[in-house]
């Protein structure tokens, strides 16, 4: 069987979700850095049409988007479904969800400061996104359980989320989200988890 191909960033939190499930999956892939996130070339993407990360490449399909990636590792090397990947609690959607918006959001503000914008603040798009990631994180802060013993897909997401916001410094005030914060402390010494944050990521980059 062919090792999984995973396209990605060492930095790209989306990517980074799959990167844990492989971990705690147990299952070993090469994983090829996408050089240019601006580029507009598909194959520095795995082939991804939309020129996004990440990308899973694995007998001979591209299979895209980080929770279709999540799925489909999960039909194949996990069907008990450990991690609750494919759960269908509204509740778990929802968290799922939200802590996905608020990862899109994050990205599109970046990418559009590497693309040159400096006045994010005076376009009323950005100003949304920007209010979104807050408004996101508020909900979060209510919804999320602390104190849950289970290990999730969507922790993974949260965490994913959460400490790419805190990297970045896109949100403010991140002390306002105390029970976040203790969920995301809760796992932080997991090895998939410990492993992937940003600064291990960036120090393991080539």
């Amino acid at each position: 069987m062919d090792r999984p191909k995973l396209y990605g960033t060492p930095l790209s939190h989306f990517t980074r979700k799959v990167r844990i499930v492989l971990a705690e999956l147990g299952v070993p892939f090469d994983f090829i850095r996408a050089p240019d996130i601006l580029a507009t070339v598909t194959t520095t993407y795995g082939d991804n049409p939309l020129m996004r990360v990440p990308a899973l490449v694995h007998q001979g399909q591209t299979v895209i988007d980080s929770d279709h990636i999540a799925r489909v590792l999960v039909a194949q090397y996990d069907p008990s479904d450990r991690l609750d990947v494919c759960g269908a609690r509204v509740s778990t959607l929802n968290q799922l969800a939200v802590a996905n918006g608020i990862m899109s959001n994050e990205v599109v503000l970046i990418l559009a400061k590497r693309g040159g914008l400096t006045d994010l603040d005076g376009v009323a798009y950005f100003r949304k996104l920007a209010a979104a990631i807050d408004t996101g994180l508020a909900w979060l802060e209510l919804h999320v359980d602390p104190d849950a013993t289970d290990f999730s897909y969507a922790d993974v997401a949260t965490i994913c989320m959460w400490q790419h916001v805190t990297h970045y410094g896109i949100a403010k005030a991140l002390d306002s989200y105390p029970r976040i914060a203790k969920r995301v402390a809760m796992f932080s010494e997991r090895p998939s988890i410990a492993t992937t944050t940003p600064e291990a990521s960036l120090a393991a980059a080539p």
